[in-house]
């Protein structure tokens, strides 16, 4: 049995160890299952404890690893939302605080911070980390080991910095690296009741499509296990302050499924699965109360680097059309915002993508659905896009239903192609 546990045991106190990995503490929990006559109620209560303190269910009692804890939790503490943040690349973040946009005006500098707003996932690259953001190295990092509450601020981007510090300004370090959560941070931040959570994991080149190779976010593979045991930490960590509930997930994924043929048309499927199944299984985890929490897809670019992005873009589209609760966010508009490389949202890409986040998560609260709702651009970073429901209209984005809608599609058929006035052609709601 591990060393650190023999003191523990000696005071019947146990604090997590996180060089433990979670099969290693069930089997210890399952070690200790043994009858033991007047002492049994005792050490049965015991284990309860020790599972509430790792974030674990024994194994009797749920299919998961990790659970949300309710059973003993602060009965005082009140609700908030965990908005999650998953995907590859662009969901990590190549956008730095030392990036210099175009225009000459910054979103982001170092000692940018959002008192109002926590963020649990990766800051910086911590030993064991850097290097390994990549799909194919990812399969040896358990990744959810490495997550810490920090307050939010740059630091939760790209961890691949060895080796590539010339795509990126000089002296770029890795805590200079952001995604979208930082602006999903920047609107969170003011807005009551002045405490937010995010929770974050995103792996660069990671695809839906399962490849023995590399990492992926098929269901009940790895990786996703992974952003599932992240999900449970982030509400154990809080929960004597703070009831979790996962209120959404910003998906942020699909470039890489576009390089290879088969897994693109694949990709309506697999994404298809990826929501259905993590939705069930957060549910199923007891940390949300929505069965069907809001999912927002980041629609890949329109970008010849994407080889086979038609069947991937169009299978986005239509998964948003068909599933409930399921939004998209378009990145079209950022083709000439990209860093070195010509594929990686800068900091005026990723300041967009987290506000289109926000109205797309947040702002639903004005109208109670995703349906219908087209994100209003920021007309500069200062805005705070409140009071919501000034934000939101409900324009002819749909397929036409009825005789004035056909009408404005006979006269106006460009507000109805992708890219027009309606940004989309179908009826999955478009941010």
């Amino acid at each position: 049995m591990h060393a650190q546990f023999s003191g523990l045991l000696a005071v019947g106190v146990a604090l997590p160890d996180r060089s433990i990995s979670a099969s290693g503490r069930v089997a210890f929990l399952k070690e200790g299952m043994k009858p033991g006559g007047a002492n049994s109620s005792k050490a049965a209560d015991f284990l309860r404890r020790l599972a509430c303190l790792f974030g674990l269910l024994l194994p009797a009692m749920s299919a998961h690893a990790q659970t949300c804890m309710t059973q003993t939790a602060n009965p005082s503490a009140p609700p908030r939302q965990l908005y999650v943040v998953a995907g590859q690349s662009n969901a990590v973040g190549l956008a730095s605080v030392k990036d210099i946009d175009s225009r000459g005006e910054r979103y982001a500098q170092e000692n940018t911070t959002y008192s109002n707003v926590s963020i649990y996932g990766i800051y910086g690259a911590p030993p064991g980390v850097a290097g390994n953001d990549d799909a194919a190295r990812s399969r040896a990092i358990n990744w959810s080991y490495f997550a810490r509450w920090r307050v939010a601020g740059p630091g939760f981007g790209y961890k691949n910095l060895a080796g590539n510090s010339q795509l990126f300004p000089f002296g770029t370090k890795s805590t200079d690296f952001f995604g979208p959560e930082l602006y999903l941070a920047h609107f969170l931040n003011n807005k009551p009741p002045r405490d937010h959570y995010i929770a974050k994991l995103a792996i660069s080149n990671t695809s839906l499509n399962y490849t023995a190779s590399a990492d992926s976010w098929m269901p009940g593979g790895r990786l996703y296990h992974e952003l599932l045991a992240v999900i449970a930490d982030a509400y154990n960590s809080k929960r004597a302050n703070v009831r979790l509930r996962v209120g959404g997930l910003f998906f942020m994924q699909g470039e890489t499924d576009a390089l290879n043929e088969v897994w693109a048309k694949n990709y309506k499927n697999n994404l298809k699965n990826f929501i259905t199944r993590i939705r069930r299984d957060v549910s199923d985890m007891g940390c949300s109360d929505e069965m069907e929490f809001p999912v927002i897809i980041g629609r890949i670019q329109d970008n010849p680097a994407w080889t086979y992005r038609k069947y991937v873009r169009s299978a986005q589209m239509d998964v948003a059309r068909s599933l409930p609760q399921v939004g998209i966010v378009d990145t079209d508009d950022f083709a000439e915002h990209l860093v070195a490389g010509g594929v990686h949202f800068n900091e005026y890409g990723q300041f967009h993508l987290g506000a289109r986040a926000y109205q797309a998560l947040v702002g639903r609260a004005a109208t109670g659905s995703l349906q219908s709702v087209v994100w209003k651009k920021a007309k500069s970073k200062h805005e705070n896009l409140t009071p919501i429901a000034e934000t939101l209209e409900r324009p002819h984005c749909c397929k036409p239903a009825d005789l004035i809608d056909r009408q404005l599609q006979k006269y106006f058929p460009w507000t109805y192609g992708y890219g027009g006035a309606c940004r989309g052609y179908a009826c999955a709601p478009a941010y």
